[in-house]
Order: C-alpha cells, then structure tokens, then sequence
C-alpha cells in the first residue's frame, strides 16, 4: 500500500480503454443494489468509519453505486473526489491526512466543515488491469491505526465487487444469445399473427355484439394485439448488439397487474374449465417494469394452468412483508419432484411433468423469468412437497 502523493493529472494513460472497461458493466447512473451497499457497509464496520462507498470514476464525474454517508447525492465531479486519484495505484491509496497536502485541502469535500481528513481507496481492478473504481471508507478525522489486515479485507472487497460486476454482465450476455434465437422466430411469427387479428376483426364486425362468436373473435384481437406488442418489444430490444434489455420503471398496482394477467389468459383457463382464486392482501405500489411483471406473472400462471387437471383451482397471491412483494400462483397439478426443483429455472430443462391437454413446452419460459427477476433486484422460487401435490412458484421484489 502506498501513502497519497500528488499527481501532475487525475487522467491515467489509458483512460480511454479504462473508460471502455468500466462501460462494457453498464453501472454508471444505475440504482442502488444490496450487494453493493453490503460492501460498503462491510467496509465501514472494518475500518469503524461514518463514511465508505463503492464508486466507479467515468468520463468527467465519479459515480457512488453504493453510498454509506451524509452524502446526498450519488456523484460528484471527478475532479472533486479523491476516488479520481485512488484509480492511479495498483494496490491501495492511503490518505492518513488530507489536510497534510495543499492541492487536497483545496478539494471542497476536504475543505468543508467535517471534510474529509483520512481516505483508503482499494481499487476495482479488471480482470485486464484496468482500474474502473474504488471500494473506499472515509473519516472526518485523520487515521494513523490503521492495520494491515483491514487494508487486505478493503482489498478482497474490491475484488467481491468486480465478481459481481463480471456476473452481471455474463446474466446479460447469456440473455443477449437468447434475443438473437428468437430474433428469427419473431419476425415469422408477427406476419401471420397480423393476419390473425385482421381476420377476427372481420368476425367481430359481421357478428351480432355479445353472441360466443363475438366474444371469442373479441379475445383473439386482443391477445394478438398484446402478442405482437411483446414481440415488437423483443425486436426492440435485440436491436442492439450492445444494448442489454432496459427496463422502464414505473409505479405499480399489484392488484391491478393480477387483474390483467387473469384477463389475458380467461380464454385458456375456460377451456379447460379452471377457477381462479384471489388472495392479494396489499394495494401498496412497487417500483417495476409494466411489461416485464406481465411477463413473468403469465409465464407463472399459464404453467399453472398447463400442468394442471381440467376444473381445477390456481390461487394467485400477492402479499406485503416488510422490505417486499411475494407474488405467487399455486395449483393443484401435477407437482414437482423433489430432484428437478433446481432445474426448474435453468435454461431447456427438461423435466419429467407433462401438460395435461398437450400443450407445448419449450423449457425457455421459467429460465427467462429468473433474467427478468434479477434485473429487478428481485427473487425467484418454486416448492412443491412431490408429484400429484401441485406447486407454488413466487417471485419477490423489493418495495
């Protein structure tokens, strides 16, 4: 570990291949993470600092994806932060006290009342050598006790961190092949389901209002219709070799969500003569992608469905706990051996269930809702007590 000494510029020589890094993560301007913020919370309790973050340094400010302090805000201008200066040394940059260096006592979080006086930054090295951030803890006062063992923990955190970071961006390459497998598919697929919905149109114009033939060309407009709109999104998506699927946040009713979903599949669930029961006991709004909840909550639904028996009941649940949303959708079908509980969410399992009016099932749709489940930060699960005691899948997402 070295003590600071000054640099003649906060630009590192390969700044533009260490920028190319840190963007190829896709962190930059992201929301807050568990994983992140127990890092830096590790780091403060180590070091018994007010202060510690995970940031990474971009183009012209320095990013806080995890922020342990009286800090409102969650970036700074690089030149400001001391994490600009951390990124130039290959094991740890030790500032015992800033206030025994004039450029830092000019630097306005050093100089302001309670600045910063002791910093210890361990950089976010990647696998190629390029520093992208910092984990770093901070004090109101200077540090001379530091111990080696707390320096070589900082160091193992920002290793955890690039782990994490390296994950993510495997999540999103293995999600990226799947865009492109069913880019093909989509585009011969959304012709004809035009042509679908045009003619059921036509039925629907040539039938007398409410009659079953009406009602059944009124179901097939509108579930060709929300189809094509999910693949157009799934085009839209893979339309970029380097654009990961972006999710566009809003807030949610979960009762109203529930409703829709039930709605888009009533068609399905009265041809096999199934019952939906109700349990949703919070009207509290979460943060989440409209389309996306859709998405996992009709794949849930539907399996419920397929693999269940002809007039039986799915309960679809959604219950308020104190930092979540569990939804979940039990039924009782055939169930789930105990071995292939944790094939469930991985791609093309083939397990031993079959739908019981000879559906069709491609092992894609569970291993997607787990992609989808952990862009929102959130979990997915399945239990069932064996085969003929039907099955409860969940996902949980933070309030």
């Amino acid at each position: 570990m070295k003590n600071y000494f000054s640099k003649p510029s906060l630009i590192p020589d390969n700044e533009e291949e260490r920028i190319e890094r840190l963007n190829q993560y896709c962190i930059v301007d992201t929301a807050s993470e568990r994983t992140f913020d127990n890092v830096a919370s590790i780091a403060a309790e180590l070091f018994d600092t007010p202060g510690a973050f995970v940031s990474f340094v971009d183009t012209d400010k320095v990013f806080f994806k995890a922020n342990l302090s009286n800090l409102p805000i969650n970036k700074v201008l690089r030149e400001d932060s001391l994490c600009s200066i951390a990124i130039h040394e290959n094991e740890l940059c030790i500032i015992n006290d800033t206030h025994l260096y004039d450029d830092l006592k000019q630097k306005p979080f050093v100089a302001c009342e309670g600045g910063i006086r002791f910093y210890a930054g361990a950089p976010i090295k990647t696998e190629d050598g390029y520093n992208i951030g910092t984990v770093c803890v901070i004090d109101s006062k200077p540090r001379h006790d530091v111990s080696e063992f707390q320096y070589s923990v900082l160091k193992k955190l920002a290793g955890v961190v690039l782990d994490k970071l390296e994950s993510m961006k495997a999540k999103r390459k293995i999600a990226k092949i799947a865009d492109d497998r069913l880019h093909h598919m989509v585009h011969n697929v959304l012709n004809p389901l035009t042509s679908i919905g045009l003619s059921a149109q036509q039925i629907q114009r040539k039938t007398e209002e409410g009659n079953l033939i009406h009602r059944l060309a009124h179901t097939i407009v509108e579930n060709t219709r929300s189809t094509e709109q999910m693949l157009s999104k799934m085009l839209s998506d893979a339309a970029s070799e380097e654009q990961y699927i972006e999710l566009e946040i809003t807030s949610i009713n979960p009762k109203e969500i529930i409703g829709e979903v039930c709605a888009s599949l009533g068609q399905i669930l009265s041809n096999k003569r199934q019952q939906i029961k109700l349990d949703i006991s919070t009207d509290t709004s979460i943060k989440a992608d409209r389309q996306r909840l859709i998405d996992i909550l009709t794949n849930y639904l539907s399996n419920a469905s397929k693999y269940s028996p002809f007039g039986s009941e799915i309960c679809v649940s959604c219950k308020e706990h104190d930092d979540s949303i569990i939804f979940s959708v039990n039924d009782k079908g055939q169930g789930i051996l105990r071995s292939e509980i944790d094939l469930l969410f991985t791609k093309f399992s083939n397990l031993s269930s079959v739908p019981t009016a000879n559906e069709r099932s491609h092992g894609f749709g569970l291993y997607s809702v787990k992609i989808l489940a952990d862009m929102h930060n959130g979990k997915v699960w399945a239990e069932s007590e064996g085969r003929g005691k039907g099955s409860t899948f969940f996902l949980q997402l933070p309030k």
